[in-house]
Formats: C-alpha cells, structure tokens, sequence
C-alpha cells in the first residue's frame, strides 16, 4: 500500500477536547483564488471507470507522484472523494501555483476572535438572536422530547454522542439518525 502524505495535516492545529488531543479539521487551510494571474493549469483529465474512487491514481497519472492529492481535491472542490462519477473533469493546477493557497489560519485574528465571542458570550448576541432562541425554547418546552437547551443542529445536546460502533458499522449522530432499510433488489 502507498503511504499519503497530506501537507493539510501539517497545517491543522491540535486541540484538547474531553482530555484527548485532537486534530482540528475545521480549519480552511487551503484558499484557492480561481482569479489568481499566477493559476496555470496544467492538465485537465476527463474520469474514465479506472478512477473512480481512486484519487491517488489520478494525481499519480498527473503529477508522476501521490504528495498532492489533498490539493488536487480541493482544488477541484471535491470533500468526498466516493462522489466522483465517469465523464466528471478534474482540473490540475500546476504544483507552483496551487501551493500559493496552503496557508496556516490566524486563530488570533480580531475578526475571528469577535466571531467566536458572539458565540462564548450570550450577553453580546444582538436582539434578533435573542428572540431567535427564546422562540426555540418555547418550542422545545411544547415537544414531549423537547431539548431542555436549544443549540444549534451541529452541537451534541446532553446524553447524545457523536458516533456509536457495534463493531463491523460506525453509526453517525445515533440519536437522530435512523438506519436505512436494507435493499430487496440487491442495489
């Protein structure tokens, strides 16, 4: 098998959560400006059956290595690589120009650090906001399941977990999620 070195994890901060350290992966690392001067494209490949969840044979067949999968992606806009279907292009970017856009976030910046106050601190969310979240809690208190904590859909409430595994499946938010029934037809 061929080890992928993907320089956006060099660039991701990590994080102390719950006692664990932890990479943060929401961090935007890799800002593309499609109206850079500089941005040469050097090859645009049309995907055949052969690549098809196979970003290390794309970038191999582009680049002659598999260092740049991550930007080929993101470049390209695609987060899920299974979602690539035949006949769909891929646009490669020449290795000079799309390192221009690997950057390390300023987490200390005013305009981050402001952001994240609105959220830390209640007291500075303007009216709208606040009317916003006393409408939630009505709601809730009106539902026989109501959260007792109106937060925001990608925020656990109390007593859910983010993932549970039976040991052969990883099920994702399974408080919320239901199973999809199994196909009949063999699709």
């Amino acid at each position: 098998m061929v080890g992928f070195f993907i320089k956006l994890f060099d660039l991701k901060d990590e994080m102390l959560r719950n006692g664990e350290m932890m990479i943060d992966f929401t961090e935007n690392n890799f800002q593309v400006n499609y109206l850079d001067p500089y941005l040469r494209i050097m090859k645009v490949l049309v995907l055949e059956e052969r690549h098809i969840c196979r970003p290390d044979l794309i970038c191999w067949e582009i680049y002659g290595d598999t260092d740049n999968i991550d930007a080929l992606l993101k470049f390209n806009q695609i987060c899920n690589p299974f979602s690539m279907q035949p006949f769909d292009f891929i646009v490669a970017p020449h290795k000079n120009s799309y390192l221009r856009y690997y950057q390390k976030e300023n987490k200390n910046s005013p305009l981050i650090n402001n952001t994240k106050a609105l959220f830390l601190d209640p007291k500075r969310a303007s009216q709208k906001d606040v009317n916003r979240l006393k409408q939630l809690a009505k709601l809730a208190q009106k539902r026989k399941n109501g959260s007792i904590e109106p937060k925001p859909t990608n925020l656990l409430r109390p007593g859910e977990v983010p993932f549970e595994t039976n040991g052969t499946a990883i099920i994702l938010a399974p408080s919320v999620s239901t199973p999809r029934p199994s196909s009949t037809n063999g699709i």
